[in-house]
């Protein structure tokens, strides 16, 4: 009797080291989030803290797949829609069926859980074209393309094992500073404003023309993300900034996000090729990029890497507008938004506080009352300067 029943202690031991131990294992089998797992794409970690494991398979929220991938997802009559390679993917939540091209699967790669909708990380990047890396005993999936440039199986092991690393020395407790003496500070200096800094994307277009006519007319310079398509179609709009006294960044040459992104070098030649036009047109260098969409996630440590070696500067930004989102007849919220970016920039402690907005219909509009604004509350304006280079990145790094 005893040997039977060390027969199956042993066979119950094994079995969870097979499924996971302990009951973050089981809690995982069942469907609830498990801190402990990862997913990669390529040669970066992404930030999804919800990786569920239902019935054995991998499963994160949709709408985190849908912005990694460039899946188009839209919900018609509450059944979810993915269109992607000319196939077409449809989830009923309601009856819990996933069809493939009209056809029923004999599973469902998609399920709701709690009101948020989940799909399959193997499945997905599969059926589109990718490939999958496992690395169990990192508890990570990595998915990847042959033609993008990425690590190989070992070096990214030992990335990933790096990762975390750095999560457990972020996990420990930082011990409180002494608090030093605060030091009385004069009426004059109590009064002073943070610096802020206007800065437009997109352009050159028509809108840029009348974003430069209202900062002339208001004496305030500002700085230009151009893109570089659009500056080989407006070269005269570039030289009138220029002439102007804006300053003149690169905001890509493409703006497409699969291509910027498809690999480093793809991404170090859409920058290099806009910045050199930049100096073609203006006769002026500039190393500032803003890179499409924003440095994180999508920046790299490599882009990182090759960024700095080049010498050159990543500016994001700590006031968003949303100014794309607005119609010329909803203007009042974008300019309310810049209000309540700034104020709570400021709150924090933010000195240098960089407004992202534009060369839209829109913005033309709301840009003389945001300015008026700024005047009144005592801001100071700037625009960037070389050689008085703030760190403005969403990676904080420091060479950037």
């Amino acid at each position: 009797m005893k040997q039977k029943f060390s027969i199956a202690l042993i066979l119950l031991f094994i079995c969870g080291l097979l499924l996971g131990t302990g009951t973050n294992a089981a809690a995982a089998s069942q469907g609830t989030p498990s801190s402990q797992r990862l997913i990669a794409l390529h040669d970066r970690i992404l930030p999804i803290e919800d990786v569920r494991v239902v019935d054995g398979d991998t499963k994160v929220p949709l709408k985190d797949l849908a912005k990694y991938l460039y899946l188009p997802v839209e919900v018609v009559e509450g059944v979810t829609v993915i269109q992607k390679r000319g196939m077409e993917f449809r989830f009923d939540p309601v009856t819990g069926i996933t069809t493939k091209d009209g056809k029923e699967l004999s599973w469902s790669p998609i399920r709701e859980i709690d009101g948020t909708t989940y799909m399959s990380v193997k499945y997905i990047a599969k059926e589109i074209g990718f490939e999958l890396d496992f690395f169990p005993q990192e508890k990570t999936i990595r998915i990847f393309r042959e033609d993008y440039k990425h690590s190989g199986y070992d070096a990214f092991q030992q990335a990933i094992q790096h990762y975390r690393l750095e999560q457990q020395e972020a996990a420990k407790p930082v011990p409180k500073p002494t608090p030093k003496p605060v030091k009385p500070t004069s009426p004059e200096t109590a009064k002073k404003k943070p610096n802020v800094y206007l800065t437009f994307d997109d352009g050159p277009n028509q809108f840029t023309t009348v974003n430069l006519k209202t900062l002339k007319e208001q004496e305030v310079q500002a700085t230009f993300f151009f893109l570089g398509k659009h500056m080989k179609k407006n070269p005269s709009i570039v030289k009138a900034a220029a002439k102007d006294g804006h300053y003149i960044g690169s905001h890509s040459m493409t703006h497409d996000k699969e291509l910027v992104y498809k690999s480093t070098d793809s991404f170090m030649n859409e920058m290099k090729e806009s910045t050199q036009l930049i100096q073609k047109i203006t006769g002026k260098s500039t190393k500032l990029i803003r890179v499409p969409y924003g440095s994180k996630p999508h920046v790299t440590p490599d882009m990182q890497k090759q960024l700095a070696a080049g010498g050159y500067k990543m500016w994001d930004w700590d006031v968003d507008s949303n100014d794309w989102r607005f119609t010329e007849e909803e203007t009042e919220k974008i300019i309310a938004n810049v209000k309540e970016g700034v104020a709570k920039a400021e709150k924090a402690g933010d000195r240098d506080i960089v407004i992202l907005m534009h060369d839209r219909s829109q913005t033309t509009k709301a840009l003389p009352a945001i300015i008026e604004w700024l005047k009144e509350e005592g801001y100071t304006f700037k625009k960037y300067e070389n050689d008085h280079h703030v760190v403005k990145n969403f990676l904080h790094d420091k060479a950037l």
